[in-house]
């Protein structure tokens, strides 16, 4: 398996990705908060990456309270700096100058591990300048992967079965490479490409050509005041890791359109653009939503938002806007339907069965809940 990575093309994507989320995240606001952060990208590890990076300057800012001045490590005191500390957590907000470099290197760290995961752990493992690889390191890297993960599960386990509270770097470097030879500790790459690529398309030829490992489940729960450990918690998925839905061709589109409306005889318009509505004894299929919205537009995630926008409206942000828009403003979930079946999803050849349709009445359901 290689191990390095095209550092140009690494770059270059990276830098897409990262103006294609800021644009759309940033286009209504002036900055993000911790929450938005945990659902910035589809890609989980990117995610966790920022928050990683987050972390690690949220524990510098405590150290800069240190003074040799002062007994912080009266209780008192200890007790106070990390009550301020765990209050300042909760409240992040972050400018879009201020999380570009954070997201793009969070982007580039994420695909490095994604292709070249053994590489990825060494240097992880060899990070700090001391000379040990601790536990409290090996936890922290398991608390903050999720590509590849029964990697970091491993090391920690091979850490505490020594017995040791740490161990030079040159012997969990000796373990990682024991442990690579275990297939069944990588995951499938081919989801977590599929998710990059709902946001910017990923050429592999570029960047690693070559497949590696199976899929892998892991349940590592993290319990703290802080956001950090709070926010891994939310971001801990209910099953297995699915690989997230992508907009059809735009071949496969058009076949489909045009398998619909073409028919030996002309039909009516009407019968050209028909659509079958689900009756409404199917309408737990959507599933029960009790927690009511104020907004469509201000509900849906950001993943969903490409979805909807590439599967459901043709790739076109201005047509998905005004569709929301016009769903925001009727008074009824029986109006909202009626928009949805005898405008949207005769206009965009929907498939009235399909997950991105079910997922955007779940959350119009919402608001009329």
């Amino acid at each position: 398996m290689p191990d390095n990575l095209n550092v140009n093309a690494l770059n270059q994507y990276a830098a897409r990705f990262t103006t294609t989320v800021l644009n759309e995240v940033y286009r209504t606001q002036d900055i993000i908060t911790g929450a938005g952060l945990l659902k910035l990208t589809p890609v989980r590890q990117v995610n966790l990456g920022i928050l990683n990076r987050l972390f690690e300057e949220w524990k510098n800012n405590a150290e800069t309270f240190r003074s040799p001045y002062f007994d912080y490590a009266n209780e008192e005191v200890r007790e106070a700096l990390e009550a301020f500390m765990n209050t300042a957590s909760q409240h992040i907000a972050v400018k879009r100058q201020d999380l570009e470099p954070l997201l793009t290197d969070s982007v580039k760290e994420s695909l490095k591990l994604l292709l070249t995961p053994i590489a990825y752990f060494e240097e992880k493992i060899r990070a700090t300048p001391d000379s040990e690889f601790t536990h409290e390191k090996a936890e922290q890297l398991l608390k903050y992967t999720h590509i590849h993960k029964g990697i970091a599960e491993a090391m920690l386990g091979r850490l505490t079965d020594s017995g040791s509270v740490s161990v030079y770097q040159t012997q969990a470097v000796s373990w990682l490479y024991e442990i690579k030879a275990n297939p069944d500790l990588l995951d499938d790459t081919e989801p977590y490409v599929l998710q990059f690529s709902d946001i910017f398309p990923i050429n592999l030829n570029e960047l690693r050509p070559k497949e590696i490992g199976k899929p892998v489940q892991s349940n590592i729960k993290n319990e703290s005041k802080s956001f950090f450990d709070s926010a891994l918690n939310e971001l801990e998925p209910s099953s297995a890791k699915p690989g997230p839905s992508r907009a059809e061709p735009v071949s496969a589109v058009i076949s489909e359109i045009v398998s619909k409306t073409s028919t030996p005889e002309r039909d009516s318009l009407n019968n050209r653009f028909k659509v079958d509505i689900p009756k409404p004894t199917e309408d737990k299929s959507y599933g029960n939503v009790p927690v009511k919205v104020e907004s469509i537009a201000g509900s849906i995630p950001l993943g969903q938002r490409f979805m909807f926008v590439n599967q459901l409206f043709n790739k076109n942000s201005e047509h998905f806007e005004k569709a929301i828009y016009e769903l925001d403003m009727v008074k009824s979930f029986e109006e909202a339907q009626n928009l949805i079946w005898h405008r949207y999803a005769s206009k965009y050849a929907w498939d009235v069965n399909g997950e991105a349709v079910s997922a955007l009445l779940a959350i119009v359901k919402r608001k009329f809940a």
